[in-house]
C-alpha cells in the first residue's frame, strides 16, 4: 500500500481535525436498525441485514444495500462489513461539524479501531475531502492513510482554507 507521506499527513492530521470518535453521547444512545430483511447466525455470532439497510445511533447515520455485524462470544463488536453502491456514513464530531464517508465497502474493525473505505472512496470534514481507491482511518490514534500499491489511482485531496478569525479590540 502507497501511504501519504509524512508531510502531507501531518497537514492533513492539522487541517482536518478529524475527530473520529465524534460525540462522546453517541455511543451512549439506542441503536435502531432497519432493513428489507434480517438473518441472525447465533452460533457464528452474526447479524445479516439485507436490503435498504439504515442504521442510527445517536449522529451515527449509516446506509448500505448490506450490513453484516460480528460479535465475540460476549456479544461485544468485532467487526461491521457495510456494501453497497455506495454504502455510506454520517456522523458529527464533538464540534457538531460533519463527518462523511462513503465507499462500495465499508469495514470497521473494533480491536484495531480501523475504519477502512474500499472502492471508490471519498472521506469528508468540516469541507476537506480525501477520495482514493483506499482509505484507511484509525479512530484511536486519529491518522489517516490513502491509496493502494493495487491500483493505478491517485490520492486526491481538497483542503478548504480556513476562515481567519476577527477580533475587535
Amino acid at each position: 500500500m502507497a501511504t501519504v507521506n509524512k508531510s502531507a499527513l501531518l497537514l492533513t492530521l492539522l487541517t482536518m481535525s478529524t475527530h473520529l470518535w465524534a460525540l462522546d453521547s453517541d455511543s451512549e444512545q439506542p441503536i435502531s436498525v432497519e432493513a428489507d430483511s434480517l438473518e441472525v447466525r447465533d452460533q457464528e455470532n452474526v447479524s445479516i441485514y439485507q436490503g435498504n439497510v439504515r442504521l442510527v445511533q445517536g449522529s451515527l447515520e449509516i446506509s448500505s444495500d448490506r450490513l453484516e455485524i460480528h460479535f465475540d462470544d460476549n456479544k461485544d463488536l468485532v467487526l461491521m462489513e457495510m456494501t453497497g453502491r455506495p454504502a455510506r456514513f454520517r456522523q458529527l464530531d464533538e464540534e457538531r461539524k460533519e463527518l462523511l464517508g462513503e465507499a462500495e465497502q465499508i469495514n470497521y474493525i473494533e480491536s484495531k479501531s480501523l475504519l477502512e473505505l474500499r472502492e471508490n472512496a471519498r472521506f469528508s470534514h468540516a469541507g476537506d475531502t480525501i477520495e482514493s481507491n483506499l482509505i484507511r482511518i484509525n479512530t484511536e490514534t486519529n491518522s489517516i492513510e490513502a491509496g493502494s500499491s493495487e491500483s493505478d489511482q491517485r490520492v486526491k485531496m481538497l483542503i478548504k482554507p480556513r476562515q481567519k478569525s476577527t477580533t475587535t479590540d
